[in-house]
C-alpha cells in the first residue's frame, strides 16, 4: 500500500533530501548548539545523504517539501574519517572549530545508547518551514513504517524536540530514556517502537 503522495528517494536526490532536512531543522535546539546558526545544516545533511543514507539506507520525499532518512537494521551510522573530511570542512566553515566537537561528543553519546537489537533506525524527519503542519510528516512516517511493519522489525529515533513527542506516540513510539549528550547541549528523547507497532 503506497502513502499518497509520498514516493522513494532516488541515489542521485541528495541536495533534494539535504535541502528539506536543512530548512525543517533551521529551528532544531540540538543542530543549532551543534552548528550555532542554520547556515551550514543543508550542506550537511547533502553531505551525510549522499554518502550514507541514500548508499546504504532509504528514504523518502512528499511533495519535494519533506522527506525522511532510514538506515536498516545492522547498518553503522558512521562513515569512514577518509570519506568524511569534506563533511567536516562544512561544519568547521559554518559552526567554526567547536562544530565538529560538538557534533562529535553528541554522536558519541547517542552511539553509546543506541539499542543492541536489530532495528530500523530513524535519522532525520522534517518539512520545509513554509509546509509545516500540513500533514506531510505523517505520511513519511507512515510511509517508512510500511517497511519497518512488512519485516517485523522495531524501530529506534532520537528526537530533539519536547513538542515532537506525541506526534511519535502516534505511531507507536515511546519515550526509553530523556538525556542530555553534551554540557551545555539541549536535550534529547530516545524513542522506541516494536515491531508492528
Amino acid at each position: 500500500m503506497s502513502v499518497t503522495g509520498v514516493r522513494p528517494l532516488q541515489a542521485g536526490e541528495h541536495a533534494l533530501i539535504g535541502d528539506i532536512i536543512g530548512d525543517s531543522f533551521a529551528d532544531d535546539p540540538v543542530n543549532l548548539w551543534v552548528f550555532r546558526s542554520p547556515r551550514g545544516m543543508a550542506a550537511f545533511y547533502r553531505g551525510v545523504a549522499k554518502k550514507l543514507y541514500l548508499r546504504r539506507g532509504f528514504g523518502h520525499v512528499c511533495d519535494d517539501a519533506g522527506g525522511t532518512l532510514w538506515l536498516p537494521p545492522g547498518v553503522d551510522k558512521h562513515i569512514p574519517l577518509w570519506n568524511s573530511l569534506d563533511t567536516a570542512a562544512v561544519m568547521i566553515r559554518y559552526g567554526g572549530p567547536g562544530a565538529i566537537a560538538r557534533g562529535m561528543a553528541v554522536d558519541s553519546f547517542l552511539t553509546c545508547r543506541k539499542p543492541e537489537a536489530p532495528h530500523y533506525y530513524l535519522y532525520a524527519i522534517g518539512a520545509r518551514t513554509s509546509r509545516q503542519g500540513s500533514g506531510i510528516g505523517g505520511r513519511l512516517l507512515a510511509a517508512g513504517l510500511e517497511q519497518v511493519d512488512r519485516e517485523g522489525m522495531p524501530a529506534y529515533l532520537e528526537s530533539s524536540k519536547e513538542s515532537n513527542l506525541g506526534f511519535y506516540r502516534r505511531f507507536g513510539f515511546r519515550v526509553t530514556e530523556r538525556v542530555v549528550p553534551a554540557k551545555g547541549c539541549p536535550p534529547m528523547w530516545l524513542m522506541w517502537r516494536e515491531a508492528g507497532g
